[in-house]
């Protein structure tokens, strides 16, 4: 288990298929919008880890590509906004956010994943044309708005969880599935109540069948937030080509009274 934040129970994940060795790699491209002539509106590539390698944060689960897809068509719900995206994994959200927001950070807390992280950012930073350079330069010239990775420990919030680099508090926070086991409830409700502005909001997209999602709603509702929960839009399920299990998912929004920001619908 790492830093107890592994599923407990069932993920629905055929384990073989994302074991495909260390150091080996699996690249796909996930497009958004409409499509003309082979061309979507907007697309996004990434590079997935063996998961011996990155653990859950090794590839694009079906929750992240409901979580982009909804962001994709709510994109105005981001312009100006600042952005943390909680255990991004392979960073699909947090790419697409970064297209919009003013200010996109990606976060999460293994090595490997950091570094694919880091370079899924800085692939989708360029035109297939232009050439890459190194991680800062490609930030600078990055066909996205301002965007960066960094490393954040739940289990370190109460001590120094960015070891050291600075996280200011953001517009939104969002994250898919990070609600799925009990013991990491309290480390993420410190999370979002230290990064998220008084008058911000945090989405995540969670399946039913996650442990941890009725204990983190009764918790987060003791501290003063309330909470929506809306079934996902038929025409963002499904397609996912990620071999996961069936299973429904539902999107919450979890604020203070008096936000700005409208739930996920």
């Amino acid at each position: 288990m790492l830093n107890n934040r592994e599923k407990v129970g069932d993920a629905g994940i055929n384990w073989n298929e994302h074991a495909f060795g260390k150091g080996k790699y699996r690249r796909k491209t996930f497009g958004f919008g409409k499509r003309v002539k082979g061309e979507w509106e907007k697309d996004i590539n990434v590079r997935e880890l063996s998961i011996t390698e990155g653990g859950l944060g090794c590839a694009v689960w079906d929750a992240s590509i409901i979580m982009s897809r909804w962001i994709f068509e709510n994109k105005n719900m981001f312009e100006g906004n600042t952005v943390i995206e909680l255990g991004s994994g392979c960073g699909l959200p947090g790419i697409l956010a970064a297209s919009f927001a003013k200010e996109t950070v990606m976060t999460d807390y293994l090595e490997p994943v950091l570094e694919n992280l880091k370079y899924n950012l800085k692939i989708n930073c360029f035109n297939e044309e232009e050439d890459e350079e190194d991680d800062e330069e490609a930030v600078k010239k990055s066909k996205l708005n301002p965007a960066r990775v960094l490393y954040l420990n739940w289990d370190e919030i109460d001590e120094d969880p960015t070891r050291g680099e600075t996280l200011e508090a953001a517009d939104i926070i969002m994250g898919s599935e990070l609600t799925y086991s009990d013991l990491s409830v309290d480390s993420l409700i410190k999370v979002i109540l230290k990064y998220m502005k008084p008058d911000g909001i945090f989405y995540e997209v969670l399946s039913d069948d996650r442990d941890g999602v009725e204990l983190f709603i009764q918790k987060i509702e003791k501290v003063g937030l309330t909470v929506g929960i809306h079934p996902v839009p038929p025409h963002m399920l499904g397609n996912y080509k990620t071999k996961q299990r069936d299973e429904t998912y539902k999107l919450y929004s979890f604020r203070f009274p008096g936000t700005r920001f409208q739930d996920m619908k």
